[in-house]
């Protein structure tokens, strides 16, 4: 098994082929240095001993957290593709504890203080990285719901090349790459969504309800997006896997789903959260219809495998404009305060969804030009 690809949530596996036991932390002592970060983080958070190890040994945990911080330094100065993969994986595995499998080991260390200070850095280090600066040009007197319009629609990622390269030249086989890279945070929104609604206001809910209810399929289980995404991967032979692909993608799709779960997950970012539920609301319609059209051209969809996209085209265009009316409206009447925080949200979708659509497009089209000189 190769440590640098370690990124998905099957870590109990991890934990049963490196054989952990007290040793190990011993031999890692010295090696630190030659094992990535997730590689690492992998083994740590399948252990079932790991409190009291760390309890009796802080100079270990230490180390550790030496290695955490010299990662991040490596990854957010100097936008190193490598340092940022290991960050990212090492994220993703220590987020995806909350949604794992109750009888796995990673669900017995979900609470682990150790784990909680290694995700907190580095989620305070990369929050504080991003670009903000277009906020700064938006008045604050302006409605809340106009400044989010504004932001979509003034940010370069709401008119993605990557769409109308779908649209227009995208290979059954180069759709079949989008679609694995697609699966890992759409066959999670479910969760996303019922992870928000905890502690969620009043006067929001039923927005988010309905919601719910839409990607549950309206109670029909057949038609819940996450059957409908999975139904997609098997009819055009993209196939599922255990991780929904997770392990395949590169820093840029990681820190889009990261960035999803760790703002639903933590109440101090639900402001955050909401900013970027309702962005995503935006910004999807006009993508997917080019992805449509696109299936069609190839002749993709006469038997129902987009089903997922063309749902999202309608269904999205409605949570749009429900999220701006019933949520964002009235918690920015409740809590003017937290404007900064929606909108930052906001911004953040945008940026790693660039980040994310600007890397899936170079691959495509790289794969294209390899094919063609083969």
């Amino acid at each position: 098994m190769s440590y640098s690809t370690v990124a998905n949530s099957q870590v109990t596996e991890v934990f049963h082929a490196v054989d952990l036991h007290p040793d190990v932390y011993e031999s890692l002592r010295e090696p630190y240095s030659e094992l990535p970060l997730d590689a690492i983080v992998s083994m740590l958070v399948a252990d079932p001993e790991l409190e009291s190890r760390f309890d009796s040994d802080r100079e270990l945990f230490e180390l550790l957290m030496d290695k955490v911080r010299s990662t991040l330094a490596k990854a957010l100065a100097t936008d190193d593709d490598e340092a940022l993969c290991l960050v990212h994986r090492t994220l993703f595995i220590l987020l995806d504890m909350h949604v794992a499998s109750a009888t796995s080991f990673a669900a017995a260390n979900q609470s682990n203080h150790y784990l909680q200070q290694m995700r907190n850095e580095i989620e305070r280090a990369w929050l504080a990285s991003g670009d903000s600066s277009p906020l700064a040009r938006i008045s604050a007197d302006m409605p809340l719901t106009d400044a989010l319009r504004h932001l979509w629609s003034e940010h370069s990622v709401s008119n993605h090349p990557l769409f109308d390269y779908l649209e227009t030249t995208a290979t059954h086989g180069q759709f079949i790459e989008f679609f694995r890279s697609d699966a890992a945070l759409n066959i999670r929104f479910f969760d996303l969504i019922a992870l928000i609604l905890v502690g969620s206001d009043e006067i929001t809910r039923k927005e988010l309800v309905q919601n719910l209810w839409d990607e549950s399929g309206n109670g029909n289980s057949a038609r819940s997006h996450v059957n409908l995404f999975r139904q997609l991967l098997d009819m055009v032979g993209a196939d599922n896997a255990e991780d929904n692909h997770a392990s395949s993608l590169g820093w840029q799709g990681l820190a889009g789903h990261n960035l999803f779960m760790l703002t639903c997950l933590q109440r101090k970012h639900y402001f955050k959260a909401i900013g970027i539920m309702a962005i995503t609301e935006l910004l999807d319609p006009r993508q997917y219809e080019k992805l449509v059209h696109g299936c069609h051209r190839i002749g993709l969809g006469k038997d129902g495998e987009v089903d997922y996209y063309k749902e999202h085209i309608s269904i999205d265009v409605v949570h749009a404009q429900g999220w701006l009316e019933n949520v964002i409206v009235p918690l920015d009447a409740k809590y003017p305060e937290a404007r900064g925080e929606i909108l930052q949200g906001a911004m953040l979708r945008l940026n790693t969804c660039q980040d994310y659509y600007d890397a899936l497009l170079g691959m495509l089209q790289a794969h294209a030009s390899a094919a063609a000189k083969a």
